[in-house]
């Protein structure tokens, strides 16, 4: 029996419904921000730059291959020298071993960091990582990065450097002759945000290599960042002694928890 034509119209208005309540429900998710432009997806391409402390006689054949594998754009600094055709970028002053080289791309690239950095020491392999930086740098997952905010390649049930700090201080540039919790204290009483405590003890991976979130650089202001390379250049502590308070409270720096 033939359908009349009000019937057919009916047929079809049942059938189209559910696709237009459908087509309805992804018009409103797609312009109420859930599936926002911007926002970075699985799918979309995360920026990943890999920051390198070297010296003139670093051995850096294995870093453009690896660096190529992983998508890592690659910004090489040399402390102790001009800069060079693999080792383009430079730093003011040769001071606090690689914290001088990582506060200085910091404040270089304050308003365009990327997604995701990888500070990282020039050598392929060193006592202190568990796998060949190659293999670091093919199997580090940015997406993770962006979750955690701040990741170490050196992964270890607990850290083993626990650090007591007293609480006691002393002034800046008068720093000389302090020991090593006086030193931390004194300088993160100096440069945290107002109102934000010096933690009892602090505690980390060593050894200043780590995946840092272009949001965990940015909770700090340029100024604060500014202000702790000032102090690592005009100190009269020891080079290595300066550059391990960095190595110490990175962490910190970035927006952890103290011990870690």
């Amino acid at each position: 029996m033939a359908l009349k034509q009000g019937q057919v119209q009916r047929a079809v208005a049942t059938l189209l419904k559910p696709v237009l309540s459908l087509v309805a429900i992804l018009f409103v998710l797609q312009y109420s921000g859930l599936f926002s432009r911007s926002h970075k997806s699985g799918n979309s391409k995360i920026s990943k730059s890999l920051i390198i402390a070297s010296q003139r006689s670093s051995d850096l054949t294995w870093l453009a291959p690896a660096a190529k594998a992983g998508g890592w754009d690659v910004h090489t600094y040399i402390t102790d020298g001009n800069p060079t055709a693999l080792q383009p970028h430079t730093v003011p002053l040769n001071k606090g071993n690689e914290a001088m080289v990582y506060l200085t791309y910091i404040i270089d690239n304050y308003d365009t960091l990327p997604d995701v950095m990888f500070f990282h020491h020039h050598h392929s392999q060193a006592w202190h990582q568990a796998y060949p930086s190659s293999y670091e740098l093919a199997h580090l997952k940015a997406s993770s990065v962006l979750k955690q905010h701040y990741l170490p390649p050196r992964c270890l049930p607990g850290c083993e450097n626990v650090i007591e700090l007293s609480g006691d201080v002393m002034p800046l540039y008068d720093l000389k002759t302090a020991s090593r919790d006086v030193l931390i204290t004194s300088v993160l009483k100096a440069f945290l945000d107002p109102g934000e405590k010096v933690p009892e003890k602090i505690a980390a991976p060593c050894c200043a290599q780590f995946a840092v979130s272009r949001e965990a650089v940015l909770r700090r202001k340029k100024e604060t960042w500014e202000g702790l390379r000032t102090w690592l250049m005009e100190t009269d502590v020891l080079s290595a002694s300066a550059g391990r308070v960095l190595e110490y409270t990175w962490h910190i720096w970035f927006g952890m928890e103290p011990v870690l």
